[in-house]
């Protein structure tokens, strides 16, 4: 192994992070990790998605069917919408139009591709250190975990559907923290290839938990475990059509003692004692204050940023605050029934504008905290995301687990468990005097229903986008309101190129053995 290349390279992206001195030897290139405690703090600092890091998922969550556009509103001066339209409207080349609109940190390419370097780095040091055999085993379970988990979200990204093209391009498997000399490396695997690492990453990560105590399997200490590591083999299965593994990981998770699931009824509501107005008490899943929070990741302005973006100030033109420029779409708000608890604790509901009309927004189930603000003499509530100690945007939770066990049960033709699964989960989403058992008369009446639990169930929180790759790719239409008499709509095609991420420009111009996804040309509105 070349120590010396390996910290020089991981050291080129080091920033201010909660390693502390420990990043900070004499002499750099000759820095050895001499413990697995050295080796942990490392994990922490360089390869963990931890709640103070952008730039994984900034825009994602624009290109899906459960969003739309808020009605048009007069924009703030130096607003470019751009920073928005590139993904929503799934230009080829949605990375210049966001970089030219200043939209920040949006190559989730290059940041995913940080933090598996971390994670090769530690992998690379596990011969090195001296330490106890559980000591190392903690850091390398979460070594792999992680880099398994990394490699599914950006083979997702970039790569076409598993079960619609596993042996097209995927993306390079870099798989230690040295320079190499050959650059064979760079180039991109296919989805079967990457596939078949992550897989191999997660049952090493499976492996080395199941040998440590059960104590110490899992914790609610913000690392990876058994029980996420079982979740994303469930979840990399299902992807692979793999029915009969993805239910028996889900059923690992589902048997989980740690873990039960939330029962909605007790999420209270509340109300305004200024204008008698019922709110909304939210409740948030990535933090252990759900018992269904099996791990937490992410930043939740990263999550969410572009969906709860309020304009701050009054503003002169519209008369009042601005409202964010995207909302729940309609099509997933009448896929719940009215006595569906999940309605109003799961989606924030917010005024629009200073005229206190409440719209259904298109985030929630985070850290939620309002702020009362008065606009034209009329006291008005907004909800939103805040940050906070433990708090993180996304989480893997059992919720999960229920529905990939349903899933695969229904694809092969299991309604029984399938139906069981399904109505443990959602009789903890209804008051007791509306909830009815679901029955199907047919499999796929049932698959149908997975697929809108699933929709419902998990609704902001990552699954959608991947979830309609992998059910063939719909058609989807969005709408974006160029002013208040004129609007233009975009739509992305069946089996469309653009469910595929372009790998961004900068990649490219850094890797000369990268490849390019099959871009159509620029997208024009279907109404023009």
């Amino acid at each position: 192994m070349k120590l010396k290349h390996n910290i020089l390279a991981v050291i080129t992206l080091l920033t201010a992070t909660a390693c502390g001195d420990f990043l900070e030897p004499n002499s750099k290139s000759e820095f050895v990790p001499k413990d697995a405690v050295s080796l942990n703090e490392l994990l922490l600092g360089e390869a963990y998605q931890r709640n103070d890091i952008e730039g994984f998922s900034i825009f994602l969550n624009l290109m899906d069917d459960d969003i739309q556009a808020t009605p048009y509103q007069a924009p703030a001066d130096g607003f470019d919408p751009n920073r928005y339209t590139a993904s929503f409207t799934w230009q080829p080349n949605m990375f210049e139009l966001m970089e030219t609109a200043n939209s920040g940190h949006t190559n989730m390419y290059e940041r995913y591709y940080e933090v598996i370097l971390g994670a090769n780095a530690v992998i690379d040091y596990l011969s090195e250190v001296k330490d106890t055999e559980e000591n190392i085993n903690k850091v390398k379970a979460q070594a792999y975990a992680l880099r398994g988990f990394y490699y599914f979200n950006l083979v997702n990204i970039f790569g076409m559907p598993y079960n619609y093209a596993p042996d097209s391009l995927g993306v390079p498997l870099k798989l230690h923290s040295a320079i190499e000399e050959s650059a064979d490396y760079l180039a991109r695997k296919t989805v079967r290839e990457v596939y078949a690492q992550i897989l191999s990453d997660l049952h090493t990560a499976e492996t080395t938990y199941e040998q440590m105590p059960v104590n110490e399997q899992w914790s609610a200490n913000y690392r990876t475990s058994l029980p996420m590591v079982q979740l994303m083999l469930s979840r990399t299965y299902l992807y692979m059509e793999d029915w009969e593994n993805a239910a028996k990981y889900a059923h690992l998770v589902m048997q989980n003692n740690n873990f039960k699931l939330q029962d909605l009824n007790d999420v209270p509501m509340y109300t305004n004692s200024s204008d008698g107005r019922s709110i909304r008490s939210y409740i948030s899943y990535p933090s252990y204050k759900s018992s269904e929070t099996i791990w937490p990741y992410g930043n939740i302005a990263d999550m969410f940023e572009w969906t709860y973006d309020y304009i701050t100030t009054t503003n002169a033109t519209t008369g009042g605050r601005m409202y964010p420029y995207f909302m729940a779409s309609e099509e997933l708000i009448n896929t719940f029934v009215d006595y569906d608890l999940r309605l109003n604790r799961y989606i924030v509901s917010s005024p629009k504008g200073s005229t206190g009309e409440i719209m259904y927004m298109a985030y929630g189930k985070v850290n939620i905290g309002n702020t009362t603000i008065k606009s034209n003499k009329t006291e008005i509530d907004y909800y939103m995301p805040k940050s906070a100690t433990g708090e993180f945007g996304r989480s893997l939770r059992l919720s999960e687990a229920y529905l990939n066990y349903a899933e695969a049960c229904a694809m092969i033709g299991d309604i029984t468990n399938a139906t069981s699964a399904l109505n443990t989960l959602i009789e903890k989403r209804f008051d007791p005097e509306d909830f009815e058992p679901e029955t199907f008369d047919s499999q796929e009446e049932l698959i149908e229903f997975v697929r809108d639990e699933r929709r419902r169930e998990l609704c902001f929180e990552g699954h959608r986008w991947f979830d309609l790759r992998r059910w063939g790719m719909p058609s989807i239409t969005h709408t974006w309101n160029d002013s208040e008499s004129s609007s233009s709509t975009y739509r992305l095609e069946e089996c469309d190129p653009l469910y595929t991420v372009p790998i961004p420009d900068e990649a490219l111009q850094a890797n000369g053995k990268l490849v390019q996804n099959h871009l159509p040309d620029k997208r024009l509105p279907i109404n023009e």
